[in-house]
């Protein structure tokens, strides 16, 4: 891994600046966004379960209800004309015998009040609107067409209402919230979560192709919520560093990555949102007890150093065996390492140049080849489906005296793809396709854990499929085996076909596509 240059190893603050108390009383006081022209804030208050739209006027203190009544209002948004409000609007106490003919969807609303316009339906949640800076289009968080705890963004054509896919990943437990669009138009910032245990990352993506995406902060700082300054040069987010009070209001500067946490006093503050003149920042925080809005001027931010830049190092293949040239019992390794397997029992050849699984494994003996340290690796393997299996199938695994299940590349119960390493600790940290493997079909399944503990798992055939995970970083030593077939111990053996297995150190390229830098995805 080529290391550039310096760890970040402090974020300073801005000096203490006057932070201005906006709102009062009962109830609680978030979600709050600039008018166009800088006169009014719109956000949410949240009393008793059941949250309404209000519109603050900035320069005398008076608050206008906007969106009240039964049902819960959230998530507004401000059109770039400044003459409707974007929410997100569903009924939380309809219950599911009473008869729920949708869920949280989005709304219009004329800025200066009036009747609201269903924009979207369905027993989806749509949340978290943004638009466009042209104002033709509106994205959002969604959950349309997804299971297993996901959400996307999705982008909605105002004049047609046509909607489409922006950024989705085909895995369990990954969610990409809060899109936020630069005022160029050119990039699209928004949070992403990759598994239960990681926490939310700033990523930024070119809006032509969203597919050219990085990471802005780093997977042990979550970091979620981020909203552009007006000259495009930086974001507000919400985030919190280990030793921070608590949750806090950081900007980053895209150039670099590097962070700076504004002094906003004790409490917790979040949701932070600019001024149309970039000089201040409407924020929640809830020093009081409850969530209260607050601003704050944002002067001249302390940055930190900039972030450390890794540069995938390119793979090296250190054990690559085709199935077909089975011989004698004995598996031989094409890579040059010489890891020659030896089989157990049998495995039959098939048309195509594979082997039939289920009865028989391969054992390659433990070397220093595969002592990865906490350096990136992948395992790529060439599979047929036979059918969706009812029980766990092992393709290929790395057994390890730090744990015995070090990685696996497996086809779950429930039939989906699955590779997974671990923690320092030996936690499971598994990327899951969020649908099942396709029976009948030759795919091919790459699994990689890079150097930052980030875990992903492609799909490639005829499906195509990403699932991401983050915090395997165990430190990983000479293996006992590699076993090919099974698990260690035999056990949960595959009972599909087999054409190749592969293993080696370094990004390979397909992955490499995904894990460009900030300055890269800016140079497109």
């Amino acid at each position: 891994m080529i290391r550039l240059a310096c760890s970040m190893a402090w974020i300073a603050g801005v000096a203490v600046a006057q932070v201005v108390p906006l709102t009062r009383g009962p109830g609680a006081d978030t979600e709050a966004v600039w008018s166009p022209d800088g006169k009014q804030i719109v956000f949410q208050r949240d009393r008793e379960g059941d949250a309404d739209l209000l519109v603050l006027d900035v320069a005398t203190g008076k608050e206008r209800a906007l969106v009240a009544g039964p049902g819960d209002a959230r998530y507004p948004c401000w059109s770039p004309d400044g003459k409707s409000i974007v929410y997100s609007f569903g009924h939380i106490t309809t219950t599911a015998r009473q008869g729920i003919a949708n869920g949280y969807n989005l709304f219009s609303v004329p800025a200066a009040g009036g009747k609201p316009e269903r924009l979207t339906s369905g027993l989806v949640r749509d949340y978290t609107p943004a638009f466009s800076p042209d104002g033709k289009e509106l994205l959002f968080t969604t959950t349309r067409g997804l299971a297993h705890n996901n959400a996307a963004l999705h982008a909605m054509t105002l004049g047609t209402r046509e909607t489409r896919p922006v950024i989705q990943f085909g895995s369990t437990n990954m969610g990409a919230v809060s899109p936020a669009v630069s005022p160029d138009g050119r990039l699209l910032a928004f949070a992403v979560q990759s598994g239960l245990r990681a926490n939310w990352q700033i990523m930024v993506a070119r809006m032509a192709e969203p597919g050219l995406r990085a990471p802005l902060t780093e997977p042990e700082m979550p970091m979620y919520a981020p909203r552009w300054s007006p000259d495009g040069k930086m974001l507000a987010c919400t985030g919190y560093r280990v030793g921070d009070p608590g949750w806090g209001v950081y900007l980053i500067r895209l150039a670099d990555g590097a962070l700076a946490r504004l002094a906003t006093g004790q409490g917790n503050a979040r949701g932070p949102a600019w001024s149309p003149d970039g000089k201040a920042l409407v924020f929640e925080n809830n020093r009081t007890g409850a969530y209260r809005l607050y601003r704050m001027p944002v002067g001249v931010p302390a940055f930190g150093p900039a972030p450390e830049r890794l540069i995938p190092e390119p793979p090296k293949a250190l054990l690559k065996m085709n199935l077909a040239d089975l011989a004698d019992g004995r598996l031989p390794d094409v890579s040059g390492r010489n890891h020659h397997a030896a089989v157990t029992q049998s495995l039959p050849k098939v048309e195509g140049g594979g082997v039939q699984c289920g009865k028989g494994f391969a054992r390659v003996e433990g070397n220093q080849d595969f002592a990865f340290g906490q350096g990136a690796f992948y395992v790529e393997v060439d599979v047929f489906i036979e059918s969706n299996p009812k029980k766990l199938q092992l393709i290929t695994m790395g057994d390890y005296p730090e744990h015995r299940l070090g990685w696996q590349i497996y086809v779950g119960p429930a039939g989906r793809g699955c590779f997974n390493a671990r923690d320092p600790a030996g936690n499971y940290v598994g990327a899951r396709t969020q649908d099942p493997l396709p029976a009948g079909k030759r795919i091919t399944m790459l699994g990689v854990r890079d150097a930052r503990g980030n875990v992903t798992l492609l799909i490639r055939g005829d499906v195509v499929a990403e699932a991401q995970a983050t915090g395997a970083t165990m430190s990983y030593g000479p293996p006992n085996q590699i076993r090919i077939g099974s698990q260690f111990n035999g056990s949960a053996r595959f009972q599909g076909r087999l054409y190749r297995v592969e293993v080696g150190t370094g990004i390979p390229p397909e992955r490499r596509k995904a894990m460009l830098t900030v300055q890269e995805v800016l140079a497109k």
